[in-house]
């Protein structure tokens, strides 16, 4: 795994959590993980701090949104901001769209407020709902024939 170093946010040393002899270093690293869609996976150029003394890793919240970033991409997901321009585009809450695609509302607010992914299917459902206006209305009149 190559790793490059990385311009530290402070110049304050931060102990390792884990061995309390080394210091967390920012370094720019490629993060191998496993994610249940896509198998193992390599995510490239990862901020994370790694200690100097036993090598201990951790992300902090500018690696998790790299993570985030590139899984988005990866799978294709719908943002929160196209989220809002549906709700908007129809005039509609949380609750109504719920009631209209059968969608959990906890759910739409979790992904509205980008604290949640959708799955692939869903952003399909969704981009497809925002593109086509006679797609929603029949959806919204429950008028399948």
């Amino acid at each position: 795994m190559k790793t490059t170093p990385h311009k530290p946010d402070s110049a304050t040393s931060v102990p390792c959590f884990e061995c309390d002899a080394g210091t967390l270093q920012p370094v720019l690293e490629n993060h191998a993980t496993r994610h249940p869609k896509l198998g193992d996976v390599v995510i490239p150029g990862v901020p994370m701090l790694r200690c100097d003394h036993c090598g201990d890793v951790v992300i902090g919240q500018e690696g998790n949104a790299r993570i985030d970033t590139w899984l988005d991409a990866t799978l294709n997901v719908i943002s929160p901001e196209d989220i809002q321009s549906f709700l908007s585009k129809y005039g509609l809450t949380q609750k109504e769209a719920s009631r209209i695609t059968g969608l959990g509302e906890k759910n739409i607010s979790r992904w509205a407020s980008g604290r949640a992914r959708p799955s692939e299917s869903v952003s399909n459902l969704l981009r497809l709902l925002l593109a086509e206006t006679s797609a929603f209305e029949r959806l919204r009149q429950k008028n399948f024939t």
